[in-house]
Parts: C-alpha cells; structure tokens; sequence
C-alpha cells in the first residue's frame, strides 16, 4: 500500500514508500537499539585508526592481519545480532559483553604493530625519568629486592586480578542489574579502546622489553606466576606501556563502582592497590607510567561517560530488564 509520495522541490520524480518498509525500518531501528552501545565505540576506534593508518602508511590498511581482526569483529557482530532473538536479552548483553572483551586482545597485539607509524619508542625517555626521580630504576630493584615465594605470588596475583576483575564485575550485575551492566561494559570495553587508540601515538615498548636480560623478567615461583607467564607469552606484545592501562583501567573501574555501587568499593579497592605495585614488581611499566594510569584515568572515564550518555540520547537505546 502506497502512503505518501514524495518530489523535490527542483520538480524532480520523487519515490514510494510502502508500509511494510517503514514498519521494516522501525524494527531495524530497534534492533539496533537492544544491542550493547559500546559497539558504536568499537565502530568510531575502527575508524579513527584506518584514518591514522591511511595517513601514515595506506599499504598498512590492507595487511592481512589487519583485515582479518576486522573480519573477525564484524562476523561476532552479526553472529550475536542473529542468535539475540533466541537468547533472554540479560544473557544476550551478558555473552556479547564477554565476547567482545575477549576479543580486545587483537586490538592490543595489533598496536605493537601500529605504534611505529609516527614516533620513535619512548622508553629511554620513560627510563630517564624513574633515573632522575629515584636515582635507580624501581622496574629492576623492586624485584631484586622481595623475592620470597609468598610475596613473588602476591605481586602476580594482583596483576592477575587485572583480567579477573572486569569478569567479576559483569557476573555480579548480570544477577543484580542488566541496565548498569550494558554501562560498566561499555565503559570498560571503550576505555580500553581509548587506552589502545593512545598507545598507537604514544608508543613504549615498557622494561619487559627495554631492559636485557636478566633485568627484564621476573621468575615465577608459584601458580599465579605460572599463570600470568602463559598469558604474557601467548598475548604480550612490545606496547602499551604509557599510560599503564592496568592502572588506569583499573582505577576508571572504581570510579564507575563508587558512582553506581559505592559499597563493593571496599572489595576491589585492596586489590586494585596490589595490582598498581604488581605493574612495577613485574616489569610491565615504569613507574611514571602508573603515574600517567592514576591520572589518565579520571580523563579516560569523563570522555567515556559523556559518549555513552550522548549515545543513549541520540539512539534511545533500551534498558530492557529480562
């Protein structure tokens, strides 16, 4: 059925409109309304990074890695957007949440590639720094220094309790609240991108990488040391190093639980602490470093909420509770 017929106003044919097209687009509309807002984060970090790439390198754009992490996203994004009809849409927000954080793990590697278009590595200048604030380099010391099993275990629990946090979070206000879950995870999925989008500009390698052997590594001497040496052999990269993300993705987690569940503070707020001293003790960052994290962090927090609250503003999106 025909509902209206349009025509320029330079006199031009116009087009119909059928009702089955418009009811179409309204479904479309939400649809897309009921998916997690930090696809639009992950949609705006895709393109502001091919515009980097295609300034400093155009041949960069068309890397098969490159292309392929691309693929990747795009087919859990239609892989998801298909099977949300068959899941309760708690569980939807839940799984997509999860996927995709797990998928973050591509964009950090892809930035030991991508952190070489413009500027030269800046550990010898992040080095310096530590040299002139402690007189030695607290990377290399801390750990020279506490090297008993219990307290070795400790720093690599902290920095184990990195990845485990965010999960723990998400489980809780899967149970408790789906509408601060579709929050918290877009605040952390697009604060990671933001972290990564800066490491692509400000590239540093950390001492892990800058300093030789042995000064470099730290032996692991129990579970969590095991653990933590397994995930940086399968997906550390030579990246990331300034501003620490450990911090502050770390501390952007807090700020968001004091704003929404300031009584779970007290239960990460320790752990958080043993996380920050851990990126020192096991050589991921220098110290100016966690400096950089402690204070990005509230910046990182700010431009975040203030897209998400621009996103639900424009595009409606629905806080559906089941």
């Amino acid at each position: 059925m025909i509902v209206s017929f349009f025509r320029l106003p330079s006199g031009e044919g116009g087009f119909c409109v059928d009702k089955r097209c418009i009811f179409a687009f309204f479904n479309m509309k939400k649809s897309l309304q009921q998916l997690p807002e930090f696809w639009w984060a992950v949609l705006l970090y895709f393109l502001a990074v091919e515009i980097l790439m295609v300034a400093a390198s155009p041949s960069m754009a068309i890397r098969p890695d490159i292309i392929v992490t691309r693929l990747v996203f795009g087919a859990v994004f239609i892989l998801l957007y298909v099977l949300r009809k068959g899941l309760q849409y708690r569980n939807f927000i839940l799984i997509s949440t999860i996927a995709v954080y797990a998928l973050l793990t591509l964009l950090y590697k892809e930035t030991g590639t991508l952190n070489s278009m413009f500027f030269s590595k800046l550990d010898p200048h992040l080095a310096h720094i530590d040299q002139l604030i402690f007189g030695f380099q607290p990377s290399v010391v801390f750990s020279e220094k506490f090297q008993s099993m219990p307290f070795s275990e400790l720093m690599f629990f902290g920095y184990f309790f990195y990845y485990l946090m965010p999960l723990v979070i998400m489980l809780l206000l899967y149970r408790y609240n789906l509408r601060e879950l579709k929050s918290f995870g877009f605040m952390l999925i697009s604060s990671f991108l933001l972290y990564y989008f800066i490491f692509i500009l400000l590239p540093a390698e950390g001492p892990q990488f800058y300093f030789p052997f042995p000064e470099n590594t730290v032996q692991a001497q129990g579970f969590f040391g095991w653990a933590i040496k397994r995930i940086q052999h399968n997906g550390e990269a030579p990246t990331a190093a300034f501003p620490s993300s450990h911090v502050g993705i770390s501390i952007m987690v807090l700020i968001w639980l004091w704003m929404n569940k300031r009584n779970w503070v007290k239960y990460f707020l320790p752990f958080t602490l043993i996380l920050i001293f851990s990126t020192v003790y096991l050589k991921a960052h220098y110290f100016i470093d966690v400096v950089a994290g402690i204070f990005s962090a509230p910046v990182v927090f700010f431009i975040n909420f203030t897209f998400l609250n621009f996103i639900r503003k424009q595009y409606g999106h629905q806080h559906q509770g089941s």
